[in-house]
């Protein structure tokens, strides 16, 4: 996989000098062409790759891995991702994970406010979120766009043949990730002895246990550096332990979720026609 796991390279409507200001400090702060230029063997989660040359370097350690790729989340929600992927490889395999969007909606506000980019309580910081402009990929954060699977999905369709897509769940991960990365191994075409640590949760949610903490991680510098150093060391979960905990709400209240579901209520129900699948648990308060 590439060593930056989100290059958007081919998300070509996104415009560098548009995204988020605590953004571009982040990624000028990596230090990404030095990055690429050297070994690469501290892992980035992601960049803004324009560069046809720079995007390929990214792969000069594979070799002869039968399956190279990455990860880059903007392409789903991308206008031109999709096409731009076809003409660079029309061969090009694409897996797709999606998540309940109502479930997807809260965890992307959680993790905005770990990150300090919000703190008004969850309608309040949507009702806010939709002044900013433009309506692009790390310029704002999409929350409701994000979640409007059902065009993001077509355009896929339409550019690739069916076996080169594979649509999974959130739920079957959870609930059976053996077999769920058997089926991307199966569509890869890679050996599937290899098994993840599935019990072990990464990226749970969690929240700045005050406003000190807050305060602490609005220095990029600091937080970079810590994430860096530390990877995923015991050290690092102390930290996290330590100075962050589990939101209040640890789900959307029912008045929110009703809400949601009425906002996504014909997009499910579109996109389950569109792939052949009964997505009605989605439109079910939990």
């Amino acid at each position: 996989m590439s060593p930056i796991k989100e290059p958007n390279y081919f998300s070509t409507e996104i415009k560098f000098e548009e995204v988020r200001t605590e953004v571009k400090e982040r990624i000028r702060l990596l230090k990404i062409s030095s990055f690429l230029k050297g070994s690469m063997s501290k892992p980035i989660h992601r960049a803004f790759i324009n560069d046809i040359k720079q995007y390929e370097s990214l792969f000069r350690f594979a070799n002869s891995q039968k399956a190279i790729g990455e990860a880059s989340a903007s392409y789903l929600h991308s206008p031109y991702a999709a096409k731009a992927i076809k003409e660079y490889n029309p061969d090009a395999k694409i897996t797709i994970i999606l998540r309940n969007p109502i479930q997807r909606i809260y965890s992307h506000y959680l993790m905005d406010r770990r990150m300090g980019i919000t703190n008004l309580p969850f309608a309040e910081a949507l009702e806010a979120e939709k002044i900013y402009q433009p309506r692009q990929w790390g310029a704002t954060s999409l929350y409701l766009e994000l979640g409007e699977y059902s065009k993001q999905i077509k355009r896929y369709i339409e550019q690739f043949p069916s076996h080169q897509i594979i649509i999974l769940f959130r739920e079957e991960l959870e609930q059976d990730g053996a077999n769920t990365m058997k089926k991307v191994f199966e569509f890869l075409e890679i050996d599937n002895t290899f098994q993840p640590k599935f019990e072990i949760n990464f990226n749970t949610a969690m929240v700045p246990r005050n406003s000190f903490v807050k305060k602490i991680i609005s220095f990029n510098t600091l937080r970079i550096n810590i994430r860096r150093t530390l990877k995923n060391s015991f050290i690092k979960r102390y930290i996290k332990q330590a100075f962050f905990s589990k939101p209040q709400e640890e789900k959307l209240s029912l008045e929110n979720q009703q809400k949601m579901i009425d906002y996504y209520r014909n997009d499910i129900q579109e996109l389950s026609q569109l792939i052949q699948k009964d997505l009605s648990q989605w439109l079910q308060i939990k």
